[in-house]
């Protein structure tokens, strides 16, 4: 059962934690509609049905993408998967929000010329209180200047392959690009546990130090906040966006 006023949305990468339940979100809420439930390559979690407890909605994870036109596809999926992604949104004048980490110089590349047709969103991490972070990191570097130090620490589990992680490094452009004093060696990583993710951002000055931290307790965070920056991208014009914009931050 669709909704036919709903945005329509494509999940790339369905088969992993994050893609299940952007679909799971995607059956229950009304102002979506879930197209394709896509996984890459030989997964054997193609043809499993995908359904919720609130209004018994239900979809099979697929294959390829569907022939019909999305307004939005999110791409949690690995670099292939987003190469497909960016390949099905730019043919069909789709909005593209990628979640996926670890992606190529080429991906990165075809994300900045796809956003000169499409609206392209990429996120490494889509939690609405990151985004909010990274506002306030940005503000922080213009008002303290270069008479404050900064430096990040990030944890994540043990499985977490990339180091530093997407947002760290993240945190760390918006620091430096908004004249915040931020040397190379001063992002640290620590893996350790099944920490879901914790972000500390430090400005040390004469005396002070100013301390600014984001701590996830749960990835389902991580879901709620790309629905929503999804279902904001899907109108918008070409160009390239961030989750500060979904959720109306940044310089005004």
């Amino acid at each position: 059962m669709s909704n036919q006023h709903a945005t329509s949305i494509i999940v790339s990468g369905a088969s992993g934690r994050m893609g299940a339940r952007l679909c799971e979100l995607a059956l229950d809420d009304p102002r979506a509609n879930l197209m394709g439930a896509v996984a890459h390559g030989a997964s054997p979690s193609v043809g499993r049905v995908l359904h919720t407890g609130k209004n018994g909605h239900s979809a099979s994870i697929v294959r390829d993408f569907p022939a019909q036109r999305a307004d939005v596809v999110i791409d949690f999926s690995t670099d292939l998967g987003a190469q497909i992604a960016i390949a099905y949104a730019i043919k069909h004048r789709s909005a593209l929000l990628v979640g996926t980490t670890g992606l190529s110089e080429r991906t990165l590349s075809d994300l900045h010329d796809a956003a000169e047709k499409i609206s392209v969103l990429v996120a490494p991490n889509t939690s609405l209180g990151v985004a909010a972070l990274s506002d306030v990191a940005a503000r922080l570097a213009r008002t303290l200047g270069v008479d404050f130090r900064c430096s990040i620490v990030e944890t994540h589990h043990i499985h977490k392959k990339d180091s530093p992680s997407g947002t760290a490094l993240r945190l760390a452009r918006v620091i430096r690009d908004g004249g915040g004093q931020l040397p190379e060696n001063q992002v640290f990583s620590i893996r350790a546990g099944d920490v879901v993710g914790e972000h500390i951002i430090r400005f040390c000055g004469p005396g002070e130090v100013l301390e600014l931290t984001h701590r996830a307790t749960s990835r389902d965070l991580f879901a709620r906040g790309a629905m929503r920056a999804a279902l904001w991208l899907a109108d918008r014009p070409a160009g390239v966006y961030t989750v500060e914009d979904a959720l109306g931050l940044g310089p005004k």
